[in-house]
């Protein structure tokens, strides 16, 4: 579990670096200090809440609901098709 933990914290970490690189005044106000890191942070977790959303969307409809997480169960349970022989 820790092992975890420290490869997230480590992406997480990569991602904010790669973003201030990409645009190291992420504010545009002409200096590049910490406000710069919390507005790459929040354009990560912005992009986290999108694609995590579209991730969870099974049935394609835009919306997770209900439905998504039936369809994941009846995935679980129908199984891998086990190869033809």
């Amino acid at each position: 579990m820790g092992t975890l933990l420290v490869l997230v914290l480590l992406v997480v970490a990569g991602w904010v670096v790669w973003k201030l690189w990409k645009e190291p005044d992420a504010n545009k106000d002409g200096k590049v200090d910490h406000k710069d890191a919390l507005v790459a942070v929040k354009e990560i977790a912005e992009d986290v809440k999108v694609k995590a959303a579209s991730v969870a969307d099974l049935n394609k409809d835009g919306k997770v609901d209900l439905a998504d997480a039936k369809e994941a169960v009846a995935k679980v349970k129908k199984g891998r098709k086990k190869k033809a022989e």
